[in-house]
């Protein structure tokens, strides 16, 4: 009997683990989009991972701001990437 209390219970407490990181996804996006920034969501979560990736891998801030605004459409400014920049800190990472 206990092994089919554990298995649910384990499950819940997977399920309310996984549901911050969605949520997370979805304040990002929305961040994103009530600043005006447009385009596939797919592509600003895969952006948005990738400045987690150079956080936990120490890289300057600066930098990744820097690869963010040369590697954008030419309307994106660099104050623009340092938005993008910080809402992925705040709601991803």
């Amino acid at each position: 009997m206990l092994k089919l209390l554990l298995v649910p219970a384990t499950l819940a407490a997977a399920l309310t683990v996984a549901a911050p990181a969605y949520a997370g996804e979805e304040e990002f996006l929305t961040d994103l989009a009530n600043n005006n920034f447009t385009g596939p969501t797919d592509v600003a979560l895969t952006m948005g991972y990738q400045i987690c990736t150079d956080i936990a891998h120490s890289v300057p801030e600066a930098t990744t701001v820097e690869a963010i605004y040369q590697n954008t459409a030419d309307e994106v400014t660099y104050e623009d990437a340092q938005f993008i920049y910080d809402a992925a800190f705040i709601y991803l990472c």
